[in-house]
């Protein structure tokens, strides 16, 4: 049940490019609309040279900041949202869980967000790690408590769950020897 119900490293592999083209695909409409934008207030207040070369300076600034703050955002929003997944997770069937299998809220999703950082100055190996691991997490599902399940597996999971009958033991009393 272990390999089935966590995704592997390829599936998530394969979420995190279409996020990333979800991603460029949104920073291009925002980058264009906002330089539109910021030039036409810069033409409206101030014709002078010396303001435009001030604003087109600060635009690559101004578009790192925006980019940071929307990649931050989209992954922490979508995986505590209700579907526990970005579009591309959703798009591969596999939502982000934390240990009892629920739905993860925004602090731990922002976290595990910030802790792919240490995945990256590990160039990578802490997202390697993943196709080794018995949960199949990387460095930031580790620290952030966190699991990237198969829907599937993971209603059916669920489901034995829900449905198993419990051992003698769990029962403060044993009805059966009573009688």
């Amino acid at each position: 049940m272990v390999t089935i119900l966590y995704a592997g490293f390829w599936k998530r592999f394969a979420a995190i490019l279409i996020d990333v083209v979800i991603l460029s695909i949104s920073y291009l409409i925002i980058s264009f609309i906002l330089s539109i934008v910021i030039v036409g207030i810069v033409h409206v207040t101030d014709d002078s040279l010396g303001s435009e070369v001030s604003i087109g300076s600060l635009l690559p600034v101004i578009f790192q900041l925006l980019s940071g703050l929307t990649t931050w955002l989209y992954f922490g929003c979508f995986e505590k949202s209700k579907y526990q997944a970005t579009p591309g997770k959703m798009l591969l069937g596999i939502k982000v869980v934390n240990r009892s299998m629920q739905r993860i809220g925004f602090g731990r999703a922002v976290a595990r967000y910030w802790l792919r950082l240490l995945c990256n100055l590990t160039l990578g190996i802490g997202y390697i790690i993943i196709g080794f691991t018995k949960y199949k997490q990387g460095i930031h599902d580790m620290i952030a408590d966190t699991y990237i399940v198969n829907n599937r597996a993971l209603d059916n999971y669920l489901y034995e769950q829900q449905y198993q009958p419990q051992s003698q033991t769990e029962y403060p009393l044993n009805l059966n020897k009573n009688m």
